[in-house]
């Protein structure tokens, strides 16, 4: 079954052409790692999946739900309910406990009561590894705990593909695979995951395929074994030649 279907999709911000003809299927429980230089529109096109970044032509389908650019509002809302985002930023609600954030939104969003919406979400953040910091506030938190939080936030909505924008750009080097680590065991469960990252070690072991995207265009689209050892394209091997250790 195809989760997330891009048809001849383009985006641009105003004369600005970010996004150029993209088209690709994911299906269910793939886990595909976009890489490419700065610039890319690697960002703009995960943050079109859920529509944070209307497109400005083609179809896109999420869960089976086609969104056109002119979709309703209320059309957007029943697409986000299928998507879950974890950002660059952890966005957490200061106010809030770690167990607070994960409740959050099944009881606003889906009317869970809270004894359900607890449940799951010490359930969740045991997943993360944070069940001995259930009632800590996001100040009193390191920078992965954070984004594990932001994790189990995310799934607590029971999407059927997550979106991970950078998720460990923010971090500090020793927290990084504290993130990453939880990030490989949510592959390994069967996920769907498209992950934007620079992480070149990390995108080679967990995808299952690599976009390699360059100036709005995908370049390449390939198995990270056969990307990796032997890029197509010129642009390709010249990326890795910059993003690979020597």
């Amino acid at each position: 079954m195809t989760v997330v279907s891009f048809k001849n999709v383009s985006k641009s911000f105003g004369a600005r052409q970010v996004l150029t003809d993209i088209t690709f299927d994911v299906p269910q429980g793939q886990v595909v790692s976009l890489i490419g230089p700065s610039g890319a529109g690697k960002s703009t096109l995960l943050r079109c999946v859920n529509q944070l970044d209307r497109h400005t032509s083609g179809n896109i389908s999420v869960a089976g739900q086609q969104i056109s650019p002119s979709c309703r509002q209320r059309d957007l809302m029943r697409l986000r309910r299928h998507v879950g985002m974890v950002f660059q930023s952890f966005n957490l609600w200061p106010h809030l406990s770690a167990i607070g954030n994960v409740m959050e939104g099944p009881m606003t969003v889906l009317r869970r009561p809270r004894g359900q919406a607890r449940e799951q979400a010490e359930a969740l953040l045991e997943q993360v590894g944070l069940s001995a910091h259930l009632d800590k506030y996001p100040g009193q938190l390191s920078g992965g705990q954070q984004q594990r939080v932001a994790i189990a936030r995310a799934l607590a909505m029971e999407p059927e593909v997550m979106l991970f924008d950078e998720a460990t750009s923010a971090l500090d080097p020793e927290m990084v695979q504290e993130v990453l680590g939880v990030m490989e065991k949510l592959a390994g469960s069967g996920m769907t995951m498209l992950i934007v990252t620079h992480e070149m070690a990390f995108a080679r072991r967990i995808g299952h395929r690599v976009l390699f995207m360059v100036d709005g265009q995908i370049v390449e689209d390939e198995e990270p074994a056969s990307f990796f050892a032997s890029p197509a394209t010129e642009r390709g091997r010249a990326f890795l030649s910059r993003a690979l250790p020597a």
